[in-house]
């Protein structure tokens, strides 16, 4: 190439590709939960140190006890989900623990069992499995089996949720669920 003077100029040179093989990418800055998206597939299992959002599909376990873990609308998991809170909004095959509180949205589907200190079950969750509540905070297992009642065969089976706060008539002590 020629400048309007008449002297010469090289032509520009293409940068050389950077290689970013083996290169750890930044973290993520958007300050929002990580997530799997609708058409993700995963089969495995999940753990990690941020907050989850799945929209997609999971097989296997999710372990962030100690992050919220969320399952959206479009969520479809076949796993243990085990989270400080655990929201679920989709559908779950499997058992839900957290150390604060699990929320089941109206469009939430849950077949398992169920194990915080805190549940809600929002009106038109549709819920399979058993559920225990520990204000001590401490994950135990759930209850499996027979559901708990507040009738007579309830009280013979010895179930606390029958007694309540009426209390234990065999030791004098008032039972708190």
């Amino acid at each position: 190439m020629f400048k309007k003077d008449g002297s010469e100029v090289s032509p520009a040179q293409p940068k050389p590709a950077q290689n970013t093989a083996g290169r750890t990418p930044a973290p993520r800055r958007s300050g929002g939960p990580a997530t799997i998206g609708p058409s993700i597939k995963i089969k495995g299992d999940v753990s990690g140190d941020e907050d989850l959002l799945i929209q997609g599909q999971v097989e296997g376990k999710v372990k962030l006890a100690k992050h919220n873990v969320t399952i959206g609308s479009d969520g479809h998991v076949k796993a243990d989900v085990h989270g400080r809170t655990v929201v679920v909004e989709g559908q779950v095959e499997g058992d839900l623990r957290a150390k604060e509180q699990i929320i089941l949205r109206h469009t939430a589907r849950v077949e398992g069992s169920i194990a915080a200190p805190r549940v809600t079950l929002e009106d038109g969750a549709v819920f399979r499995g058993g559920i225990e509540m520990d204000a001590g905070g401490k994950e135990g297992k759930p209850v499996v089996g027979k559901s708990a009642g507040t009738g007579p065969e309830a009280a013979e089976r010895g179930d606390r949720s029958a007694k309540g706060a009426a209390g234990d008539k065999e030791s004098g002590k008032s039972l708190q669920a």
